[in-house]
């Protein structure tokens, strides 16, 4: 910026450098949408989200990136803006790597990390658009949904 009679005037070049930046951005770090909502949780679940720990309880929100963590007794069940439910059981961690719910222009995507747990799933309308764009990644293999429900348990 550069200081004239009291005013501040930006330079061309730093608000397109500026601008340039902005769109190298992912779409979802500059509007982080949700993407679900707890519906059930007990007794402890937490979210991290970019290093922070959020506790989980009804009504909270879910991001994509969103690692979901729940205790040995815990369970949380998420309910995703496509209808599609998942619960993660005790001793669970899981990434929501990815979620893309634009069906007007047939992008979508609901692809997840399961480190460990068990994992509950019914398919919402990513699975019934485009039931290859579900995919569940494990430390052995990536499951792909195949039908409306699918559970996962990795120990």
């Amino acid at each position: 910026m550069i200081q004239r009679d009291n005013r501040y005037v930006v330079r061309p070049t730093i608000l397109c450098i500026s601008l340039g930046i902005l769109l190298l951005l992912p779409a979802n770090s500059i509007a982080n949408e949700r993407i679900g909502l707890v519906k059930t949780y007990d007794p402890l679940a937490v979210a991290v989200r970019q290093g922070v720990e959020y506790q989980l309880e009804k009504g909270a929100e879910i991001f994509e990136g969103d690692t979901i963590i729940t205790d040995p007794s815990g369970a949380v069940g998420i309910i995703f803006t496509d209808g599609a439910v998942l619960t993660l059981g005790p001793s669970g961690k899981l990434v929501v790597e990815n979620f893309m719910f634009n069906p007007a222009e047939q992008k979508v995507s609901f692809i997840s990390r399961v480190a460990k747990g068990t994992v509950a799933f019914i398919s919402g309308a990513i699975g019934r658009i485009s039931p290859k764009a579900v995919q569940f990644k494990t430390p052995t293999a990536t499951l792909g949904l195949h039908g409306t429900k699918i559970l996962i348990k990795v120990e």
